[in-house]
């Protein structure tokens, strides 16, 4: 019974069918379709409304019946023709979305004895699993519908291990196979899931007893990396993959770090990887000769096969993945998860579409598709079995891989009370777990009040977001076509006001209206993997200033990222001025743009030891780590010096002294007399310790200085 080609009949309403008929099939007029529900008549329907397109007659039908999914719908014409009636616009309905939910495991839930396959298809009329035994023999197993859940399940005696598998269902009267949205783990490229044992995956050390205590959310300095970039540029064997981001002991020619023992020499406390589940444009089987970011997901609970250095057998990169993590943790290092719950990569070809059509993905009210997230496809978030797959998922990389934390790409395309319900979750889980993201006000559609963007980040006051005002004004404007413009740390001292704004985690009234109410909210960046780095940044802002001044201005705003109140953020190669020579959106350039080149590093190597002092500076003064907006006001007092460069005053009560913070974004030198004598503990050369105290300080050009004095 596969559709045919000649007519086209949908659901436009719950009370209207729209039937098209192909030019091509007849030119005749057709007087009125039968309907047919599971195979049986059930009335003649007339047309109410005739029109015509270039290729076909349209006719419209009013019925007034109650549909249920599971069932076959067909309309039949005058010459006795049959055509499925296609029901998917029910599923955007309340009563659906309220009435098909499930709570249970999903998936292939693996045992030795048996293996208990479940799928979400509340619309297919049947279901079956296809699987494929490790001697490449197909068997088709029927699978039972559970009741009033949209569910089917089916229990497949004996040891499926490592059988690879689809589902298939009835919709509409046409047989579709697709991969389960659930699969653990994946064939090359995702053509198939694969039955497997997670349980095996507890054979490799998590190390979660190397991990340092994590007190507050402001102990956390965020690394950000791609698993590619951090050895892509190497000749190491394995390149790019989990396994060499793993390995200890890695150096480049000149004896210095590389990969995990650079990352951990720089003293950050969590890596944030790029996205490490499945997604789709690259070809896993030759992954050399492509490049992507991963912000095109296809599958959210398989790790990428890219990545991994077999990516054809089944527990290979389940495997490595968990061995990163586990190394990250052996090395002091809390693991974050970049994920992308906003879009799918392609709504038409995804699984979950093809399982269920018209239910995973968000509508405009004319019933086209919400276009929030810029890839013609939003998540619809707030309905029940879409925020049970997200809320899975997180669980799912929590509880194999041992990730500490999440950060959420387009966050503010969801609903809060799915990022809500999926922190306290985790929480249960990992009391140390971290949840951030982009919390931007995106245009998709769902009401403002419930969007998990900023502008609500009182009703989420767990999780943090990143900080776009701290970003455009430490160092001017992000998007591409306004790089010349500058912020304070790049020259433009005007800006000196909202700068105190930034540093205060913006939670305080000062020159803008909080974004906060505490700084722990507070994700400071101003560099990320999207947009121009830093350096390219400079290049068009500060053209007219040297490379080593621009170079100053660097090492002056990551000191302030991570001398701020809030959570840093560095991204990989920011610490160094790296470049993506000019290319701003690089997500899918080749590795010579986007790796990490540790030539580079080597030759500037006193910036990469500068923000590694930076960051022990931090984490050896509580009084950068205030979590709490009443502290920060008591503690914090700024005051302008000469040629616009500020002074930040800290009275650090619990050590019984003043914390001076001199930064001059300028070229001017500037002095200030203290009252009583300060000792110098951080300068341009990064930590010193001397035990040289002065009344006078000389702040140089382009400096940051940090001084002590006692009561």
């Amino acid at each position: 019974m596969a559709k045919t080609i000649n007519i086209d009949a949908a659901l436009k309403s719950l009370d209207t069918i729209e039937v098209s008929v192909y030019k091509q099939y007849t030119t005749l007029e057709i007087k009125a379709f039968n309907f047919y529900d599971n195979g049986k008549f059930v009335k003649t329907l007339k047309w109410i409304s005739k029109s015509e397109s270039k290729s076909s007659f349209i006719y419209t039908l009013n019925i007034n019946y109650e549909f249920i999914p599971g069932h076959l719908y067909e309309l039949c014409d005058d010459r006795n023709e049959f055509f499925p009636l296609d029901i998917s616009i029910i599923a955007l309905s309340s009563e659906f979305e309220k009435k098909y939910r499930f709570d249970g495991e999903m998936g292939a839930i693996y045992s030795k004895e048996s293996t208990t396959f479940r799928v979400f298809s509340p619309l297919a009329s049947e279901a079956f699993v296809k699987l494929i035994d490790k001697n490449e023999v197909s068997t088709l197993h029927p699978m039972v519908r559970l009741e009033n859940s949209g569910v089917y399940e089916a229990i497949v005696k004996g040891d499926c291990e490592e059988f690879k598998y689809h589902f298939v269902v009835n919709l509409n009267g046409q047989l579709v196979e697709a991969t389960d949205p659930y699969a653990f783990a994946l064939t090359s490229n995702s053509r198939y899931g694969y039955v497997v044992n997670p349980e095996k995956l507890q054979q490799i050390d998590l190390h979660k007893e190397s991990l340092p205590p994590f007190n507050k959310l402001t102990d956390a300095i965020i690394y950000e990396i791609d698993v590619r970039d951090a050895t892509s540029l190497t000749g190491f064997e394995n390149k790019g993959t989990y396994k060499a981001l793993s390995q200890e002991g890695l150096k480049d020619s000149n004896g210095n770090p590389v990969g995990l023992d650079y990352i951990k020499s720089l003293e950050v406390t969590h890596v944030q990887l790029l996205p490490v589940y499945d997604f789709q444009t690259i070809d896993e089987d030759h992954p050399a000769k492509q490049y992507n970011w991963g912000y095109d997901p296809k599958f959210y609970f398989a790790p990428e096969g890219s990545y991994s250095t077999n990516p054809n057998d089944c527990y290979t990169r389940l495997f490595e993945l968990r061995e990163l993590v586990g190394s990250f943790h052996k090395n002091g290092l809390r693991a974050v998860m970049d994920v992308v719950f906003n879009h799918t990569f392609n709504r038409i070809s995804n699984s979950l579409e093809q399982l269920c059509p018209g239910y995973y993905f968000r509508k405009n009210n004319d019933g086209t598709y919400s276009n929030g997230s810029g890839c013609g496809n939003d998540i619809e978030s707030c309905h029940y079995m879409a925020r049970k797959l997200i809320i899975d998922a997180l669980v799912h990389f929590v509880k194999w891989y041992g990730f500490d934390g999440f950060r959420f790409d387009l966050m503010g395309i969801l609903d809060k009370e799915t990022i809500n319900k999926a922190y306290y979750t985790l929480k249960n889980i990992n009391k140390d777990i971290i949840m951030y993201g982009e919390g931007w006000n995106m245009a998709t559609n769902l009401p403002s009040s419930l969007k998990a963007n900023s502008n609500n980040a009182k009703e989420m006051p767990t999780i943090g977001f990143f900080n776009d005002r701290f970003r455009e004004v430490v160092k001017g404007a992000s998007s591409d076509n306004n790089l010349a413009s500058k912020g304070y740390l790049s020259g433009d001292t005007n800006y000196i006001d909202g700068f105190k704004h930034c540093i205060l985690g913006s939670c305080v009234a000062l020159a803008f209206p909080p974004m906060f109410d505490e700084p722990t909210q507070s994700i400071n960046y101003v560099e990320c993997h999207d947009n121009a780095t830093i350096f390219d940044k400079l290049l068009l802002s500060n053209a007219d200033e040297s490379v080593e001044n621009r170079l100053k201005r660097i090492k002056m705003m990551n000191v302030v990222s991570i001398l701020s109140y809030g959570i840093p953020f560095i991204h990989a190669g920011q610490e160094f001025g790296a470049t993506k020579k000019s290319h701003y959106n690089s997500y899918n350039l080749i590795d010579e743009i986007n790796g990490l080149d540790y030539n580079l590093r080597t030759a500037r190597k006193d910036m990469v030891k500068y923000l590694a002092d930076a960051i022990k500076l931090r984490k050896n003064m509580d009084i950068f780590k205030l979590d709490k907006k009443e502290d920060i006001v008591n503690a914090v007092t700024f005051e302008n010096l000469s040629h616009g460069a500020l002074l930040i005053k800290y009275d650090d009560k619990a050590n019984s002294r003043i914390v001076y913070f001199f930064i001059n974004p300028t070229t001017e030198t500037v002095s200030y007399k203290f009252d009583n004598y300060a000792k110098i503990i951080f300068n341009e050369a990064g930590l010193i310790n001397t035990d040289f105290f002065s009344q006078l300080m000389i702040i140089n050009g382009l400096s940051l200085i940090v001084a002590l004095s006692n009561y």
